[in-house]
């Protein structure tokens, strides 16, 4: 384990996902090392993936990159440069040329393609997955709060469901989060301890309310099929109103106005 509490084999676990496609890629680099007379395609793609994969776990590589370099958050993408779908698809022809027979072609490639469904997963199943419903091909629900958000042309702060996340700054770059979407793919991150009351079945608003207006987040957004206990009115945040699935709370306490106002609202004692 690196200091960073990222373990590179347990990264590599998350980049596979719950498909087979890494295992695939795994029996690929066997199979091309035994059976791939072409030195040189044997040295592309074999040699090169397993030696990237060799330096990818390699202790003093990975700690230089997540610590040294404060890349932990990033790291994963060193494996992007591996050659998955070209290793694959290779070594599944490479096989399938091996036979002679027309028809015996025709039926492995068959088999092939069933197990590659077999082991995918329909992606459009997640629940971050909306049918398009405008030009933004966005949810329209986050569409509408982010328009009633910006009450003038600058930055502001909200934390919005994990299944959302990835959707404000998509349509603007003046809503900005406490936290990512790097929370959803390594569990932890800056805010964590937002995002761990965000999650909870039952929203504990005093606790949650204290931790985003210590943060100055303008905007808390909460999926409707969440318990609260406690009611934002009395913390600070009053009910903005309903988008689909979710409801919109806004500060009472912080600056929304252009910056150009910002030291007449200071004067009056953080009154418009």
């Amino acid at each position: 384990m690196l200091e960073s509490g990222l373990n590179p084999l347990e990264i590599i676990k998350l980049y596979s996902g719950n498909t087979t496609f890494m295992l695939m890629f795994a029996l690929s680099l066997v199979y091309l090392w035994v059976f791939e007379k072409d030195k040189v395609k044997k040295a592309v793609l074999v040699i090169l993936s397993v030696t990237m994969l060799v330096l990818f776990v390699f202790p003093l590589f990975s700690h230089f990159f997540m610590d040294k370099m404060d890349e932990a958050g990033t790291y994963y993408r060193f494996l992007w440069l591996l050659p998955t779908s070209i290793v694959s698809g290779y070594t599944v022809f490479h096989i399938i040329d091996r036979f002679k027979n027309r028809f015996v072609k025709t039926g492995a490639f068959a088999v092939v393609v069933i197990c590659i469904l077999i082991g995918g997963v329909f992606m459009y199943e997640a629940p971050v997955f909306y049918d398009a419903t405008n030009a933004y091909q966005l949810p329209q629900c986050v569409v509408d709060m982010c328009d009633d958000m910006i009450v003038c042309e600058r930055e502001y702060e909200a934390v919005f469901p994990d299944e959302i996340l990835q959707y404000p700054r998509q349509y603007t770059t003046y809503i900005t989060m406490p936290y990512g979407f790097e929370m959803l793919q390594f569990g932890h991150g800056q805010n964590e301890d937002i995002h761990t009351e965000m999650v909870k079945d039952t929203l504990d608003v005093k606790t949650l309310t204290k931790l985003c207006e210590d943060r100055h987040i303008h905007y808390i957004v909460i999926n409707n099929n969440k318990n609260l206990n406690g009611n934002f009115a009395d913390y600070n945040y009053e009910f903005v109103g309903i988008y689909g699935d979710y409801s919109m709370y806004k500060s009472t306490t912080m600056f929304f106005d252009s910056w150009d106002k910002f030291e007449e609202w200071k004067a009056n004692n953080g009154k418009s």
